[in-house]
């Protein structure tokens, strides 16, 4: 049997392992599926272990090494063990979706060690302890993600020439981040002496507390807003998710809008609420401006948007404002609401995506307007795509229902007013243009098929596998939403007072 405290480790370490066997068996298709399924499969039931081990026991910290605070430490508390079962979940089901819609010579090649390096960049992001460490592993997942963009799938009508703009912009515009990063991180070092985010944290307040803190401190965490508003496609730095996610194929999709731009979320969360105590009071109205923006911006155009995945696009900037907005707002409930509405957000927009690839290969454009009468044809997309959208307008039975109900209702108590408002409004046009789009494709006209322009393919046993699975966990939460809200619940109190966090982490046994 694992030893618990060796958990994180493995989920970091296990899918780096594969990543390079895969490489092994290029030309075992067969046997790479099912390897990789099988991996998936471990990696979620370990974090569901994690997750309910920290949640019965408190925080889990293991060392890389023994070196002391000057080592490297994964460190699995609520917020990381929560985020760790969500990449695991929806990587498993885009990996079972993958099988069945990537190109054989994709699968063969590249897709496996890429997909595998991906999640290990989440899940290490998730779990370090060590706020450079934090930047190695976004390394990990931009470049592997770039790999991954440029592969095509059954459904992707993407030109290859639009791929390598896209994944252009994307490097571009990661390395202005890095670097900025890398400025903030060196910055920090300096003032401080440390890299462990815990040691950081009793640093800054001890400064703080005597009155000699530096002013270049606020300085920092406001360029680490940045890096993470961009990372999370925060308005003004949203502009480059509409060519790069639609320019992926239906499986990466889903990772880069339901998992990736997370990370964004998840490094505001953490920074900021561990270390940047301090810097709260000029952060969160900063963050609530922006995230209203965010919410307009990206809500305004998915209107005027035809390519159907362009739509679902500017829909996870819309989305990922929602977040951002109770992050700002700050009270426990608005966290709450936040969390629930991230993980919520994150399975039915995967969900979406993954449907929206088997939809696209059908109809065999992008095109909306020249869609139509699907439902007749493809009569099992059409249900979870109904789903999807009705999660994230926020309609019941779907989780998204609660994940509205509990934001909007936080601001409130808050006297939050005018940005509920300015957010209800824009929710209102979320509904608008996500049930114009079911409409459209499922019950508009219908395409004539004479041309052969569209197939007739029904998804296959493993996409119908990996769709309904998501589309299970989006209604059990807006059926039985209490477990999620309690665990929501205890993440917000635990970010609002970090002292266990930091405890467990300084005072930690050595191995």
């Amino acid at each position: 049997m694992i030893p618990m405290e060796q958990v994180p480790i493995i989920m970091v370490a296990l899918p780096i392992i594969f990543g390079c066997l895969t490489i092994l068996f290029r030309s075992k298709s067969a046997l790479q599926k099912a390897l990789n399924i099988g991996v998936f499969s471990v990696l979620l039931l370990l974090s569901l272990i994690l997750l309910f081990h920290v949640w019965e026991n408190g925080i889990l910290v293991y060392e890389v090494g023994q070196w002391g605070k000057y080592g490297i430490l994964l460190v699995a508390d609520l917020l990381g063990a929560g985020m760790v079962v969500l990449s695991s979940l929806i990587s498993l089901m885009a990996m079972i979706y993958a099988t069945d819609y990537m190109d054989r010579k994709a699968l063969d090649s590249t897709f496996f060690p890429l997909f595998n390096l991906m999640v290990a960049g989440l899940n290490g992001i998730f779990l370090t302890g060590d706020i450079f460490n934090m930047f190695v592993f976004f390394e990990v997942l931009v470049l592997s993600s770039c790999g991954l963009i440029v592969l095509t799938g059954r459904g992707d009508h993407t030109k290859m020439a639009d791929k390598l703009e896209a994944i252009y912009k994307y490097l571009i515009l990661n390395m202005v981040s890095i670097i900025l990063m890398l400025v903030a991180i060196a910055s920090l070092y300096a003032t401080v002496g440390t890299l462990n985010m815990a040691d950081i944290a009793v640093k800054i307040s001890v400064l703080a507390d005597s009155g000699t803190l530096p002013w270049h401190i606020h300085v920092i965490a406001m360029m680490l807003i940045v890096v993470f508003g961009y990372k999370a496609a925060l308005f003004p730095l949203h502009f480059w998710l509409a060519d790069v996610h639609p320019s992926a194929p239906a499986p990466i999709h889903a990772m880069l809008s339901g998992m990736v731009i997370k990370v964004g979320v998840y490094g505001i969360l953490r920074i900021h609420y561990l270390i940047f105590n301090e810097a709260l009071f000029m952060v969160q109205p900063i963050l609530i401006v922006l995230s209203l923006i965010t919410i307009a911006v990206g809500a305004t155009s998915a209107i005027g948007q035809y390519d159907l995945k362009r739509l679902l696009a500017y829909s996870s900037v819309s989305q990922i404002g929602y977040v951002l907005l109770g992050v700002g707002m700050g009270t426990a409930y608005a966290l709450t609401a936040a969390i629930v509405y991230l993980v919520n957000h994150a399975i039915a927009k995967s969900m979406l995506f993954l449907t929206t690839g088997e939809t696209l290969y059908h109809a065999g454009t992008k095109d909306m307007r020249k869609m139509g009468g699907f439902a007749a044809s493809a009569p099992f997309l059409c249900t979870i795509f109904l789903i999807g959208s009705m999660s994230i307008a926020g309609l019941p039975p779907a989780g998204g229902f609660f994940a509205k109900l509990l934001l909007f209702d936080s601001g409130l108590t808050a006297e939050f007013y005018i940005p509920i408002a300015i957010a209800l409004v824009f929710a209102i046009f979320t509904l608008f243009y996500l049930f114009r789009t079911w409409l459209t494709i499922f019950w508009g006209e219908v395409k004539d098929c004479r041309d052969d322009s569209c197939n007739t393919r029904n998804p296959t046993t493993a996409i119908k596998i990996a769709l309904s699975m998501l589309a299970c966990v989006v209604i059990f939460i807006g059926v039985y939403p209490e477990p999620l809200i309690a665990l929501s619940t205890t993440i917000a109190g635990q970010l609002l007072d970090p002292q266990p966090y930091i405890t467990a982490v300084l005072e930690r046994s050595v191995r």
